[in-house]
């Protein structure tokens, strides 16, 4: 599950029941077995994944995002079965500002189990000690109750609306924005 050099390595995050690690080219089947589901992509800035090649242009992205911008990424395992279940990543972040903003997506069949909570705040401990932040933030559409709540789970306080902030089937469509301030994080 998680091998690789000591680079890599560094970059593994462990919680109780998850393993993260930096995505790996290996792990694109698993990634397009979340990826290509409709209603996993729903509500992420993506479409979903039609093919191996989508999946492989995603990997893409997220080593030149990690090289370029050192924005890490990371596949999310299950500990208990070994299966790659989702991922956690910052998406965006201002050295001079001092925060960095994260996104998620999980496998459907994991949903309301708080995994993605749980990786969630593994990744913000992580921004805090190892990237120095002041601020990790993330959004989503104001009708993804779901997602709002794996914020608060994972102890960030909504901030506002971001109003016809995402432009999403056809209209415009308003955004919460949550974060949480490194003088917050109880970790």
């Amino acid at each position: 599950m998680c091998r690789g050099d000591a680079a890599e390595t560094a970059l593994v995050l462990e919680t109780e029941r998850l393993v993260l690690h930096p995505f790996r080219p290996e792990d694109a089947p698993a990634i397009f077995a979340y990826a290509a589901d409709p209603e996993v992509a729903r509500y992420t800035g993506w479409a979903p994944h039609r093919s191996l090649d989508d999946t492989g242009a995603f990997l893409r992205r997220v080593a030149e995002r990690h090289r370029d911008e050192g924005l890490p990424s990371w596949a999310i395992w299950h500990r208990g079965d070994g299966v790659l279940i989702g991922q956690c990543e910052f998406l965006r972040r201002s050295s001079r500002d001092g925060w960095a903003e994260i996104g998620y997506a999980l496998s459907r069949a994991r949903w309301g189990r708080g995994y993605t909570a749980e990786a969630l705040r593994a990744v913000v401990t992580f921004g805090f000690s190892r990237l120095g932040l002041n601020r990790v933030q993330g959004t989503c559409q104001a009708t993804n109750r779901a997602s709002a709540r794996v914020m608060e789970k994972a102890g960030m306080t909504l901030e506002g609306t971001l109003r016809e902030s995402w432009f999403a089937d056809g209209a415009y469509r308003d955004r919460l924005l949550y974060a949480v301030l490194r003088r917050e994080w109880p970790g």
